[in-house]
């Protein structure tokens, strides 16, 4: 009987995102701690996917090993797709938005990245033809001020190049999401399978990125991801191993989040995760809130219950 409800729990649409909201916290704070340790970000890139690659080996090919050939082979049409999608959002995203926490303030990487929400609605709206309800809009409306009081203090945001990166991951991040939900509606396919070909499809991007070091050392770029030699502590290459185990876990609930129920419902949702980042912070790194980011949190949590209680994940 028991494991009967434990399932009944964990095929939850709120659950699944929960456990995506926490691994995705763990993984902003664990970059954080990373980059704070010296870490550099061509080097952090690799190994976290790398890392990735190898968690999820170990979870799914010993089962589903197969799937991913059979996808390819049966039906190469819908592999290529979902190898772009995945391309967009672990690939392009997961760059651009480490480049964007590396190069802007951790008080506006903070904010920026749940626009998420915002360009996820509207990518819904226009290609999954999710109904963009007067409830939804403000649902968005009062998360996004919550995320903005609970991680700017109220503070105005000055601009920086970072923001920019951070900006474009997050309509990588959203569209991508978005293509996958559209892909994966009303196929058969496990959600594992499509979850594997993340690290697989974000390797092109990893080489362009090594190109660009190698073949254009002096631009923009190629002096920001260039590798200075400088001797880290083990720990600074142990961030981004850990990174790679909880992006692993992220991207698995992630998926099966958008298996189960709309776009809109998973980022929305998914807005506990400043929550959780300000929680870790608070209890690891002696950092306190004042009244104004109670004030924000208390409007995420309100908000979410709403979502969680109305028919926003039907919509």
């Amino acid at each position: 009987m028991n494991k009967i409800a434990s399932n009944k729990l964990t095929s939850k649409p709120f659950f699944i995102v929960m456990m995506f909201s926490v691994s995705w916290a763990l993984q902003i704070f664990i970059t954080k701690l990373g980059f704070n340790a010296g870490s550099q970000v061509l080097v952090y890139h690799i190994i976290s996917i790398l890392s990735a690659l190898a968690v999820l080996a170990i979870m799914f090919l010993p089962k589903h090993g197969g799937d991913l050939i059979g996808l390819f082979r049966k039906q190469p049409r819908l592999y290529w797709k979902l190898f772009f999608a995945n391309g967009i959002q672990s690939g392009l995203g997961s760059w651009l938005g480490i480049i964007g926490i590396s190069l802007t303030a951790a008080i506006n990487a903070g904010f920026l990245v749940k626009l998420s929400t915002v360009t996820t609605v509207i990518f819904a709206w226009l290609i999954l033809n999710e109904r963009l309800s007067l409830m939804k809009v403000l649902m968005v409306v009062i998360m996004l001020s919550g995320a903005y009081l609970l991680t700017t203090r109220g503070q105005i945001l000055l601009p920086r190049i970072g923001d920019l990166f951070i900006l474009a991951a997050c309509v990588c991040w959203s569209l991508g999401n978005v293509l996958i939900r559209k892909y994966l509606h009303n196929q058969s396919i496990d959600v594992e399978t499509v979850t594997y070909q993340k690290p697989i499809a974000g390797l092109p991007v990893i080489l362009l990125l090594v190109g660009i070091v190698i073949w254009y050392p002096d631009s923009f770029l190629g002096n920001l991801l260039a590798i200075s030699g400088i001797s880290l502590p083990p720990a600074a290459y142990l961030y981004p191993i850990g990174n790679g185990i909880f992006l692993a876990l992220a991207w698995t609930f992630l998926n099966q989040t958008l298996k189960v129920t709309t776009a809109s419902y998973m980022t929305m949702m998914s807005m506990a995760t400043p929550i959780i980042v300000s929680l870790l912070a608070m209890i690891f790194l002696s950092e306190k809130m004042d009244w104004i980011q109670y004030l924000g949190a208390g409007m995420i949590i309100m908000a979410g219950g709403i979502t969680y209680f109305s028919d926003i994940a039907e919509q």
